[in-house]
């Protein structure tokens, strides 16, 4: 299965009254670092002299499958608790980029669940209310929300072609996790 994650979460910063104390929450700030230090490394394994895939996505996953994964996947968990128990300041993003859209929308379908996101529409999938045929779409991106936009409710998301790599051959994304459930199903 080629599925490569890329997990978002975020306290939006609230304007404080006066004298109103910061809430700063210790285990979000440790999430949220462990996820940045491993959102950087990422990055610097696609950016690297002669990276492969393009845009140096399978040098940057195969660097990813050598991560230590439960910690990731704790500080997944971490700052999707604290965004859905903010809903007005809080938002959690999912990028997800898999082989084909059955894969896809499976793991979409399996970290919504496993996180206990919202769950709303997927755009993507039709033409005019017209299912598309995806057996023959390729390689997707899907963009999930956890926060309602204008015209959309929580948990829309948006799938799309992708024309890049992505993740190589190997074990998934994340482990199974007692406090997430499995990433797929």
């Amino acid at each position: 299965m080629l599925v490569a994650l890329v997990p978002t979460a975020l306290l939006l910063p609230r304007p404080r009254r006066l004298g109103q104390p910061l809430l700063c929450i210790e285990p979000t700030t440790s999430a949220s670092s462990l996820l940045a230090t491993y959102d950087a490394g990422h990055r610097a394994a696609a950016a690297s002299e002669g990276a492969k895939g393009f845009g140096g996505a399978l040098t940057a996953n195969e660097w990813a499958a050598a991560a230590h994964q439960p910690p990731l996947a704790e500080a997944v968990g971490t700052m999707a608790k604290a965004a859905l128990s903010h809903p007005d300041e809080g938002r959690l993003m999912l990028g997800i980029c898999a082989s084909d859209a059955a894969e896809g929308v499976q793991t979409l379908k399996a970290w919504v669940a496993g996180l206990g996101l919202p769950k709303g529409p997927l755009h993507g999938m039709d033409k005019d209310g017209e299912p598309l045929d995806m057996s023959t779409f390729g390689s997707v991106y899907i963009k999930y929300n956890s926060r309602p936009n204008s015209d959309d409710p929580p948990g829309t998301s948006l799938l799309s072609g992708y024309n890049g790599d992505c993740a190589p051959p190997g074990p998934d994304p994340l482990p199974p996790q007692a406090s997430l459930g499995p990433p797929h199903s």
